[in-house]
Parts: structure tokens; C-alpha cells; sequence
């Protein structure tokens, strides 16, 4: 085999390996995405908006049962 077959065999390998690497890094950057609010903080936000709305309406309501 001659010295240039495997300098070209290496270079093969390494474009191989950078390529793979490099897909990695990006693959992790997306799993590591930071959130301004977690999914758990987000369903109590929306749960307590929807409980206030609720009690506002029901107040709205007993309030014109006793207009009538």
C-alpha cells in the first residue's frame, strides 16, 4: 500500500469523523433548548387564570340573578 493510499485513507476518516461530530453538537444544542417558563409553571398559570375567569363569571352571574 502506498504511504499516499493511507494518507487519503486518513483524511477519509477524519472528514467521516468531523462530519459526525459535528451533527452531534448540533443535535445536543437543540435537546438543550432553555424554556423562559417550564410546562409545569405554564399549566399552574393557566389553570389559575382559568379558575379567576371562572369566579368572575360566576359573580357576574349571581350578580343578574339579583337584578331580576
Amino acid at each position: 500500500m502506498n504511504i499516499n493510499t493511507a494518507f487519503l485513507f486518513l483524511l477519509v476518516i477524519a472528514a467521516y469523523l468531523n462530519l459526525y461530530l459535528t451533527f452531534k453538537k448540533i443535535r445536543m444544542q437543540k435537546k438543550q433548548a432553555k424554556l423562559p417558563i417550564s410546562s409545569k409553571e405554564w399549566r399552574e398559570k393557566m389553570e389559575n387564570e382559568n379558575i379567576q375567569s371562572w369566579l368572575s363569571n360566576r359573580d357576574r352571574l349571581k350578580d343578574r340573578k339579583k337584578d331580576k
